[in-house]
C-alpha cells in the first residue's frame, strides 16, 4: 500500500503495537496525547503504559516519545507499506492510515530532526500500530532517521 501523508491532526487514542517498539523490550501499549490545549494537534506525546527494558535489561521509567504528523512539514512525504504490515494492522483503505514520525527534539524546536526513514504506521480505526523499518537504506528510501526540520520558507 503506497500512502502519502495528508496534513492530518493527531487525536488522543490508545495504540497497541503488534510487536515491541524496536529497541524497547516490552513496549507495546501507548497513550497518544496531542500537545497543546486543543484535542488535536501536529505534535503529540506517545507515552508507554508497559514496563519497558532496554536491550541491556535496564528498566526505563515513563518511556515517552515526541511524535508528529510528518505531512505538516513535509507535504511530499510518502511511504510504501508492505503487505505483511497492511495485513497485521488490518488496513483496507489508505484513509485508515496515520503516519507518525518520532521527533528528536532540540532547542529551539526548529533545530529538531524527525525519523522519516522508519515511521510509525497506525490503523486510525483500531489503534493497532507498528514501526515500519524498511529493508532498503536511507539513501534508497530518500528519507533519513534524522531528517532536519525544514527552515522557514522551505519544504
Amino acid at each position: 500500500m503506497n500512502t502519502a501523508t495528508d496534513t492530518v491532526l493527531i487525536t488522543k487514542m490508545e495504540l497497541n503495537f503488534v510487536r515491541d517498539l524496536p529497541g524497547f523490550n516490552g513496549a507495546q501499549h501507548f497513550a497518544l496525547e496531542p500537545l497543546g490545549e486543543d484535542s488535536e494537534g501536529v505534535f503529540a506525546r506517545m507515552r508507554c503504559t508497559d514496563q519497558v527494558k532496554t536491550h541491556r535489561d535496564q528498566v526505563l521509567e515513563n518511556l515517552t516519545l515526541l511524535v508528529m504528523a510528518p505531512g505538516v512539514l513535509w507535504p511530499n512525504y510518502e511511504v510504501q507499506i508492505d503487505e505483511v504490515t497492511v495485513e497485521q494492522l488490518g488496513l483496507s483503505r489508505v484513509e485508515e492510515v496515520l503516519l507518525l514520525a518520532i521527533v528528536h527534539p532540540m532547542d529551539p524546536l526548529s533545530n529538531s530532526t524527525a525519523n522519516l526513514y522508519s515511521p510509525i504506521v497506525v490503523n486510525r480505526v483500531t489503534g493497532v500500530a507498528d514501526q515500519l523499518v524498511p529493508a532498503l537504506s536511507e539513501r534508497e528510501i530518500g528519507w533519513s532517521v534524522r531528517t532536519p526540520f525544514p527552515k522557514q520558507g522551505q519544504e
